[in-house]
């Protein structure tokens, strides 16, 4: 499935990068996109090695490292963790974190009241490997590690519950409390820095 300059993604990131109040810009967007095949739906375990040589792939963009540096995001899926680590291992210079959300092949009523258990964060050759279940929680994170303004993650909560609300999404429900417990995690955050 190719992502292309008029889908939804490509849009919202175009306009989140034109609202950015730091750096407004038209040139956000989806880059190249390297795509698996169908191999690797075949057989699996293979997922990891191919996201890890895309990677590599799009490192032979920029061989000095000095132009641009990446945070690879990924969920806890489809190997995305093993090729996130492998990068880290191997390109630590250029990969800042890797962000993993946190997914369930169980139905969220099997859920704790809590919400879905998180990983806590762990380090790979000195970079950060962070979990996350809502995109609040992944900006909480983007922001304690500085790579990511205050006033961006307000904006990322700030969106996420008008999302929510849009959709009807009842209270009560495990998307509710993923996103509480996030929103929990960012005034936390914010907290801490000022």
């Amino acid at each position: 499935l190719e992502i292309k300059d008029e889908s939804k993604l490509a849009v919202a990131f175009r306009k989140t990068g034109e609202a950015s109040k730091i750096n407004p810009t038209k040139d956000w967007g989806v880059g190249p996109v390297l795509y698996g095949s169908v191999s690797e739906w075949i057989i699996q375990y293979k997922k990891g090695l191919r996201k890890f040589n895309n990677f590599e792939r799009l490192l032979e963009q920029d061989p000095t490292g000095q132009i641009m540096q990446y945070i690879y995001v990924g969920d806890t899926g489809e190997l995305d963790q093993e090729a996130g680590e492998t990068m880290l291992r191997e390109y630590p210079e250029v990969v800042q974190a890797v962000f993993l959300h946190v997914v369930s092949s169980d139905p969220p009523s099997s859920f704790p009241p809590s919400g879905l258990f998180i990983p806590p964060p762990k380090l790979v050759n000195g970079r950060p490997v962070v979990f996350f279940r809502t995109y609040v929680g992944a900006a909480a994170k983007a922001t304690q590690l500085g790579l990511m303004e205050p006033d961006g993650l307000m904006r990322v909560v700030e969106e996420a519950e008008k999302n929510l609300q849009a959709k009807g999404v009842p209270e009560g429900n495990s998307k509710w409390v993923d996103l509480e417990r996030d929103v929990d995690e960012a005034y936390r955050t914010l907290g801490e820095m000022y």
